[in-house]
């Protein structure tokens, strides 16, 4: 009997990519949610919830989900003040500073209110606000590449479709 290797090598960021911009790739979870919850979704798909770095990136992820589903609203960012009021931290990484912010006017307002979590909203222009974490939420993971790449497959003797 005689048998046959054949390998197959897929490069890619990852295969549940919707939407690329940088070094970063974004699922959209159309159900809603609580903070906690999101935070438990992302993880169990090998990312994490989406945390904007910069204006343009914020900018992004508004697009892509007034674009794609524009009957969501909001969607969890994952940021929070949970241990310490007014200081926000990655929820992934508690000694982590959310460096980059995009509150809408008057936000954060929470002060010993319990809106302990951040929410992009698209009727705040992709503005964020900050709001208990037990409401429910859309969400948008984020899975993170060293490099720009694209899923491609090559054929058992290692050559690019």
């Amino acid at each position: 009997m005689r048998f046959v290797w054949l390998s197959v090598l897929l490069v890619c960021v990852h295969a549940d990519c919707q939407w690329q911009f940088g070094n970063s790739c974004y699922q959209l979870l159309t159900g809603t949610m609580t903070f906690d919850k999101a935070l438990q979704a992302c993880s169990a798909m090998g990312a994490g919830l989406v945390v904007p770095n910069s204006q343009n990136e914020n900018q992004f992820i508004w697009q892509m989900m007034k674009n794609h589903h524009p009957s969501i609203d909001e969607v969890w960012i994952g940021c929070t003040d949970k241990h310490t009021e007014d200081q926000w931290m990655y929820a992934a990484d508690a000694g982590k500073e959310c460096k980059f912010v995009s509150w809408a006017t008057g936000e954060p307002n929470g002060q010993n209110l319990g809106e302990d979590c951040a929410q992009m909203w698209d009727s705040r222009a992709g503005q964020w606000v900050d709001i208990g974490c037990s409401a429910h939420a859309s969400v948008f993971c984020e899975y993170y590449s060293s490099l720009e790449v694209t899923c491609r497959q090559a054929d058992a003797d290692g050559r690019f479709a």
